[in-house]
């Protein structure tokens, strides 16, 4: 079989038709679909049942919740796909989606270990396309040495945060043995899961396939999103993550761990835009941010040199202890930019 695709499943009740039958209507008929319950209470489990009990090209497992990594997991445990996909549970894809993936496979001169594709955030009432900042084609081991891992992370000549492809799990299908050797083992983390190891499985890679076409939907009007809801745990998660990457990555040379500063303070910065977006009090919101920032010591994984000058300006007023300034900036430039 070439591929495995794996759908964690949690109380996506109001999605999961949209996205289940996307995968079914594949015009590619090599692949099975592993729907993992992640301990749904919404009713998305009888919906999982009632798919399996029409199409013998889907199993259901239904396991207590555990999370997206754990969930993802148990999929990668019980696939017999050469490659791995992953769809979430409200998201969905193009009818050419495996077609196109197999095209790439096939056409190029060995069978990568990854291949890229392109996708496309849907909003309310805008869609944004994830841009892939390199050319379409197939990259050896030599060619990622030279072109991808100096930017795969950040990339210094884009907009701040950006890097030659997002960093996602789910614009990419993987060979079943990188993942096996490099998925996200600490099934605790619960922020950036897809960052905890997709960057690894690509700097592991033999080779890599990038496609442009636009194969994967993913859906942010859902109304869970980051942004609608302010977790007063988040610094505390990212602090989980950034020990757990900072201990996968290591080894990896200088030019990586450049690109790991910016990846720190990207995502500290993304936060206090997450929080400070929530917000009505400045006053207050500094108090939480400095609180937190005490507690986790989290700013002690960027290091100020490689990073832009607005950031860095950023960082150094929290470093400093100024959160409050530092929120107010943002602020000022949040209006005067228009996010």
């Amino acid at each position: 079989m070439l591929f495995s695709v794996i759908v964690p499943i949690y109380n996506v009740i109001d999605f999961i038709h949209p996205c289940i039958d996307s995968i079914l209507s594949q015009n590619s008929e090599d692949f099975e679909v592993l729907l993992v319950d992640d301990g749904s209470t919404d009713g998305s489990a009888a919906v999982c049942d009632e798919y399996a009990q029409k199409d013998d090209r889907i199993r259901v497992i239904h396991k207590q919740n555990g999370g997206l990594v754990s969930a993802r997991n148990t999929g990668i445990a019980n696939a017999k796909g050469d490659y791995i996909l992953y769809v979430d549970g409200d998201d969905w894809v193009s009818e050419k989606w495996l077609e196109v993936i197999y095209h790439q496979i096939v056409s190029s001169p060995e069978k990568p270990d990854i291949v890229v594709f392109g996708s496309v955030m849907i909003y309310d009432d805008r869609q944004n396309i994830n841009k892939i900042n390199t050319e379409a084609g197939f990259y050896n081991r030599i060619r990622l040495e030279k072109e991808i891992f100096p930017r795969l992370i950040s990339d210094p000549k884009l907009e701040y945060g950006a890097a030659v492809f997002l960093s996602a799990s789910w614009n990419k299908a993987y060979k079943r043995e990188l993942l096996r050797d490099h998925r996200c083992f600490d099934e605790n983390i619960r922020l950036g899961e897809d960052t905890a190891y997709v960057f690894e499985c690509v700097l592991n890679a033999n080779s890599v396939a990038v496609s442009k076409e636009i194969l994967y939907y993913y859906n942010k009007m859902n109304s869970g999103s980051i942004l609608t809801k302010y977790d007063p745990n988040r610094i505390k998660k990212r602090l989980y993550l950034f020990q757990y990457v900072q201990k996968r990555l290591a080894g990896y040379g200088p030019v990586i761990d450049r690109q790991m500063d910016n990846f720190y303070a990207s995502r500290i910065v993304y936060d206090a835009f997450c929080l400070i977006n929530q917000s009505t009090s400045i006053f207050e919101t500094g108090k939480f941010l400095a609180r937190e920032l005490r507690k986790t010591q989290i700013l002690k994984f960027v290091h100020l040199g490689g990073i832009p000058f607005s950031a860095k300006v950023f960082i150094l007023l929290l470093k400093l202890g100024l959160c409050r300034t530092a929120l107010l900036c943002m602020k000022i430039l949040m209006r005067i930019t228009g996010r």
